[in-house]
C-alpha cells in the first residue's frame, strides 16, 4: 500500500482579492497557484510561509 497523503478540506477559495478559483485539497496554501507570489511575504500567515532553501 502506498503512503496516505496530507489533504487539506474541500472547497477552500483563494483568499486573495476578488479571486474565485478553488484550492486543490493538496495545495495547503491560502492563496491559489497564480497568487501566492504576488502576496508580499509579511502578509502571509506566518504558518503557510514557505522555508527559505
Amino acid at each position: 500500500m502506498g503512503k496516505m497523503l496530507k489533504t487539506s478540506a474541500e472547497g477552500r477559495k483563494c483568499t486573495f482579492p476578488r479571486c474565485t478559483h478553488i484550492l486543490s485539497i493538496y495545495n495547503h496554501e491560502a492563496y491559489c497557484h497564480i497568487h501566492l507570489d504576488q502576496v508580499p511575504q509579511e502578509q502571509k500567515p506566518k504558518s503557510l510561509t514557505r522555508p527559505h532553501a
